[in-house]
């Protein structure tokens, strides 16, 4: 595909997410550190990268909310669209199978296939090298900010604590 999939993942980002704040401005800063990144890719490749990071985290959109976890959400969103690559990136980025499973949506997660691919761990570095208000951080510090923003009785501690060799191997 050409430029215009990361185009239209734009516009998606836009007219889904530009109202969320805080998430918003992660999302704008992990598009500008994907499209850094993306130059040691080709053009197809990069602008598949471009086009995960505004809609890494699309699934946070209310009007997405189905299964309620933003990752499998955005998923179904973009599969409904027609972007079956773009779903399986997204439903899988920053190890979301150790959440899925905490959150007895493993089945859910399932139905998207895994890549594993220097794509989808590049959008991990993006991801997790960009803070909840889009500043740009070390991967510990991002681990950090989690951890410590969600607190020890939510799914989501123990969910990093296990995905953390994973990610720290992507980024």
């Amino acid at each position: 595909m050409s430029n215009s999939i990361a185009i239209w993942a734009s516009d998606q980002a836009i007219c889904l997410i530009s109202s969320l704040g805080n998430r918003w401005l992660h999302v704008q800063s992990v598009v500008e550190q994907a499209r850094w990144v993306s130059q040691v890719f080709g053009e197809s490749e990069g602008e598949y990268l471009m086009a995960a990071a505004y809609l890494h985290d699309i699934g946070y959109a209310p009007e997405l909310k189905r299964a309620g976890f933003h990752l499998i959400d955005g998923a179904i969103y973009l599969r409904a669209q027609g972007y079956e690559r773009l779903a399986y990136l997204v439903a899988h980025h920053s190890e979301s199978q150790f959440e899925a499973r905490f959150r007895g949506l493993e089945s859910e997660l399932a139905q998207f296939l895994r890549e594993h691919s220097p794509l989808a761990e590049a959008l991990n570095y993006c991801d997790m090298t960009t803070g909840p208000q889009g500043q740009r951080v070390s991967f510990e510090e991002r681990i950090a900010d989690i951890l410590s923003r969600y607190g020890e009785t939510d799914i989501v501690v123990p969910s990093y604590t296990l995905g953390y060799a994973s990610i720290a191997a992507s980024v």
